[in-house]
């Protein structure tokens, strides 16, 4: 009776180990990454405006210039592991080194690095739909469109655009609640390990 007793609580652990590492695979199998456009915008409606104090004192929005990125997305997994993504989830890039350099030469600064105060990043999440279909946008500020105190003027659309051809030479990474769940090569699409 005891053999049989231990037989059968180990069936019931196996089983719900099995169970459970299932569900947590499912959780954790994130998004493919349908589509992806990239441009050089200084459109207000993707990427906003800043408020800057002019030089007498008066708050004026300022245009600037972005790389954006656009990703169609499609959830993976169980629709109920996604339910609060759009609140949860974070996406950036990080650059390979032919992207990093051609920021760093064009803008003066690597613009993929957090935390710089005179060049924002901004991040946008449209909701998933019954189908699991959804967008997120990133995108990174290149300077202003008009002169300034504070931020920087962007370079000429002509040196802008060898940046935009650089852009998607790099990863794309998805965060949710500070833990990544995906890495996506940027040219190919396909997910890629750490």
């Amino acid at each position: 009776m005891k053999k049989f007793m231990v037989g059968t609580l180990s069936a019931f652990l196996a089983i719900s180990l099995v169970a459970c590492s299932n569900s947590a695979s499912k959780e954790e199998s994130g998004y493919s990454i349908q589509k992806v456009k990239v441009k050089i915008t200084d459109d207000p409606a993707l990427i906003g405006e800043i408020g800057i104090e002019d030089s007498k004192g008066k708050m004026v929005d300022v245009k600037p210039k972005a790389l954006y990125y656009e990703f169609k997305m499609k959830q993976q997994g169980e629709h109920k592991f996604y339910q609060n993504d759009k609140d949860e989830i974070e996406a950036k890039i990080i650059p390979n080194e032919d992207l990093k350099k051609a920021s760093i030469d064009i803008i003066g600064v690597n613009v993929f690095v957090e935390g710089r105060d005179r060049f924002g990043k901004g991040m946008g999440i449209e909701e998933f739909d019954y189908m699991k279909n959804g967008k997120v946008d990133v995108h990174y500020g290149l300077g202003a469109t008009v002169k300034n105190k504070e931020i920087p003027m962007a370079p000429s659309d002509q040196k802008l655009k060898k940046l935009q051809k650089a852009a998607r030479h790099g990863t794309l990474v998805i965060t949710r609640n500070n833990k990544e769940i995906g890495r996506y090569d940027l040219e190919t699409l396909e997910s890629v390990k750490k």
